[in-house]
């Protein structure tokens, strides 16, 4: 696997966790937070993190277990008494 494709999927993932906005509302609520109640401004920066960082891994996750699942398997040789044809 090329790091170009890597980096091209990573970013494609990225996009479609950003616009999913049922999952980034911590994030959103520590932003209102610090205009509403003074909330120190890196909470928000630190949910962000946190939701990006999930989906980095997730997509880690998932390369990881395509790759396991592309590797071929070699042959192996019948080695069962009772399964063995004669020629």
């Amino acid at each position: 696997m090329k790091i170009t494709d890597f980096l091209f999927g990573l970013t494609i993932s990225l996009f479609f966790r950003l616009s999913s906005w049922l999952c980034s509302v911590p994030m959103w609520l520590t932003l209102i937070l610090h205009f509403v109640t003074g909330l120190p401004l890196y909470w928000f920066w630190a949910t962000l993190a946190v939701w990006l960082l999930v989906g980095i891994i997730r997509y880690c996750v998932i390369v990881f277990a395509r790759w396991g699942a592309n590797s071929p398997e070699m042959p192996k040789e019948n080695k069962n008494p009772y399964s063995h044809k004669d020629k």
